[in-house]
C-alpha cells in the first residue's frame, strides 16, 4: 500500500497588501500636506476677491478712471482747477500748465504719464481679481496711485495753509472737497498696499486635516 506522504498546510498569501505597502503613514500625509507652495505659485496665483473688497476695489477703480478722463478732456478743466473763467489749453496739455505752476519738470510728459497711470491701474483695481498675479498687481498698482494721492493731498493741504496755486496770475484749486476725497483713497491704497488680497498670503503654510483609513480589522 503507497503511503501518502502528508505535507505541513502553508499559510496562504495573503491578497490584501499590508496597510503600510498600500498607503502612507498619517505623518506623511499631514508633512505633504502643510507644505507651502513656492514663491512663483504664488506671486502668480489668481485670487477671487470677497464681495466687501470687491466693492472697494469698484469705486476705488472707477475714480482714478474719472480723474484720468477729468485731466485728458477740457470739459472736465473748471472742476480740475476750480477756476471757471481760466483760459488754459484743452486735454493733457492745460494739466501740463498746471503742473509746470507747481513746479514741476516736464510738466507735458508727466502729465501724460499720471493720465495713463491713473486710467490704467484704476483699470486694474477693477479687473484685477479676474488677472493672473492678483496679488503683485495690486500691491504694485496701489502703491502708485498712493503716491499719486499723497502729492495731490499736499498741494490740498498748501492751499489750506494759505499758499494758493497760481495759474495765469489767478488762484486754482481752491477746492476743499477734494481733501476728504483724496484723503480716503490714499488710505483705501495703503490698505491694498498691506493686504492685496482676501485670503492670508499663500506662502504660509495651512495645516490641512487629512482623513487616516480606518484600521482593518482582522477576524
Amino acid at each position: 500500500m503507497n503511503s501518502r506522504t502528508s505535507t505541513p498546510n502553508q499559510a496562504a498569501p495573503s491578497l490584501t497588501p499590508s496597510r503600510s505597502a498600500e498607503t502612507p503613514s498619517r505623518s506623511s500625509r499631514l508633512l505633504r500636506a502643510v507644505a507651502p507652495p513656492t514663491w512663483s505659485d504664488s506671486v502668480l496665483e489668481r485670487v477671487p476677491e470677497t464681495p466687501g473688497r470687491y466693492q472697494l476695489r469698484g469705486v476705488t477703480g472707477i475714480l482714478f478712471i474719472l480723474f484720468g478722463a477729468m485731466k485728458a478732456f477740457d470739459f472736465t478743466m473748471p472742476v480740475l482747477v476750480g477756476a471757471p473763467g481760466l483760459q488754459v489749453n484743452t486735454g493733457a496739455e492745460g494739466f501740463a500748465q498746471l503742473l509746470a505752476s507747481l513746479g514741476m519738470p516736464f510738466p507735458l510728459l508727466n502729465a501724460w504719464f499720471v493720465i495713463a497711470m491713473e486710467v490704467v491701474i484704476g483699470s486694474a483695481l477693477i479687473l484685477g481679481p479676474r488677472l493672473p498675479a492678483t496679488q503683485l498687481i495690486t500691491r504694485l498698482g496701489a502703491l502708485a496711485l498712493a503716491g499719486d494721492m499723497t502729492v495731490a493731498l499736499l498741494v490740498g493741504i498748501r492751499q489750506v495753509m494759505g499758499m494758493p496755486v497760481v495759474l495765469q496770475g489767478m488762484p486754482v484749486m481752491n477746492q476743499f472737497w477734494r481733501l476728504p476725497l483724496e484723503l480716503g483713497l490714499l488710505v483705501s491704497m495703503a490698505y491694498l498696499v498691506w493686504k492685496p488680497v482676501a485670503r492670508p498670503q499663500p506662502g504660509m503654510p495651512h495645516l490641512v486635516p487629512v482623513p487616516a483609513p480606518e484600521p482593518e480589522r482582522v477576524f
